[in-house]
């Protein structure tokens, strides 16, 4: 059918806007109407939906129809050239991926509410678990952090968070309210103001409403209404999703690294996957001959499961099982000390250790050599960036 230079209107109903992946806004009811109106000009394709209220207030959405590419090399360019003083860009990108690849059909409105809910999922992992910092100062640190900080206060969370959902299901939803409140009415606009020639605020991927514009430069997004994604982007999303999110997590560990230098496993960090630990068992068997008293305490050792293998420096911060940092304790002592840090006398004997038995221990000395010539200053600076990043310090064991 050639509709060039043509206006074609269809009055239909709900189910035929679904069609076209339009979700109706929650506050109207289904009997009120909608008109769609395809345009057809040279090179664009546009899809207009007006949506006509009691009022008869119209709410206008005007997604074009765009390549795959040019859907990715906008994509790109808001994940590495645009302005950005915090990492909210980041997590929205990939809050888009996320949700795009969820089970199931994808609905094309999304309430301010559920993508708090990702947002607090992806820093919740990188705040209380990894301590990772947002900020060159503890003054400037975003919204979001402050949020979560505020309701999570403990020194060390062990636990998932899927697991801390159901532990502290009243925390999590204070934290996805205020979330709401306080972090998107910069990032929701701020996101798509791609900068070509000049910032040009261009809805590509998801549509939204501002309440009010202060400024060219401040916008108040309106929360009650959510976001539209664009169902041609939500199947650009699907269609590239794993090489998408790959680049979403690099670009956001680059912006990361600035400000966590010498932090381990940064990439797999910001991923925000839980970094699940190796048996340790085959460390005890390798230990016990050599060591039988408490690394802290020097209490005799019990036998079997009594006895615990113990990363000096906390697994969370370093994230891997090697040797050089293990030690055989007593019970008492490893709950003791759980995710905190030793006082330095340890980390010392620890040095210390390592030097004497590293041609006695082959897998110690393996160890030893990965971490370069001058382990001991590399073991030094782990321990006083663990403490930087807000691991707490312990002033001595019981």
């Amino acid at each position: 059918m050639n509709v060039t230079g043509h206006v074609k209107l269809f009055k239909t109903t709900i189910n035929l806007c679904l069609i076209f992946g339009i979700r109706k806004h929650s506050d109207l009811s289904k009997n009120e109407p909608y008109n769609l109106k395809l345009l057809v000009v040279p090179n664009t394709i546009i899809l207009e939906k007006r949506i006509f209220s009691r009022e008869n207030a119209i709410k206008t959405l005007i997604f074009d129809i765009i390549s795959d590419e040019e859907f990715e090399r906008i994509f790109l360019n808001i994940l590495s050239r645009g302005y950005k003083d915090n990492t909210y860009k980041f997590a929205l990108a990939r809050f888009l991926l996320d949700y795009c690849n969820g089970h199931g059909h994808v609905k094309t409105h999304v309430d301010f509410v559920v993508i708090a809910e990702y947002f607090l999922k992806y820093y919740w992992i990188q705040t209380c678990k990894l301590k990772m910092k947002h900020a060159p100062q503890a003054t400037k640190k975003p919204e979001i952090v402050k949020i979560i900080e505020k309701e999570f206060d403990k020194p060390h969370y062990p636990q998932t968070f899927e697991e801390i959902r159901k532990l502290e299901p009243e925390k999590i939803q204070k934290c996805i309210s205020q979330i709401v409140k306080m972090c998107f009415h910069n990032v929701t606009w701020r996101f798509q103001r791609v900068k070509i020639n000049k910032a040009t605020e261009a809805r590509l991927f998801f549509d939204y409403e501002i309440e009010r514009t202060i400024n060219s430069n401040k916008k108040i997004v309106d929360l009650d209404y959510g976001i539209n994604l664009n169902p041609n982007a939500i199947r650009f999303f699907q269609r590239y999703n794993a090489v998408l999110l790959k680049t979403v997590i690099l670009e956001w560990a680059r912006f990361l690294e600035k400000l966590n230098v010498g932090l381990p496993k940064i990439i797999a960090k910001t991923e925000g996957k839980n970094i699940k630990r190796k048996g340790l068992v085959k460390y005890r068997q390798l230990l016990e001959p050599f060591f039988g008293g408490c690394f802290y305490c020097k209490e005799p050792l019990q036998a079997g499961s009594k006895t615990h293998v113990e990363h000096v420096i906390p697994f969370d911060y370093i994230a891997e099982d090697d040797i050089w940092n293990l030690t055989l304790v007593c019970q008492q002592c490893n709950l003791h000390k759980l995710g905190a840090l030793p006082p330095m006398k340890y980390v010392t004997k620890l040095i210390e250790r390592n030097k004497e038995y590293r041609k006695r221990i082959p897998i110690l000395e393996k160890s030893l050599i990965s971490l370069e010539a001058d382990f001991e200053r590399v073991i030094m600076k782990h321990y006083e960036n663990a403490q930087s990043h807000g691991y707490m310090l312990l002033r001595e064991f019981p």
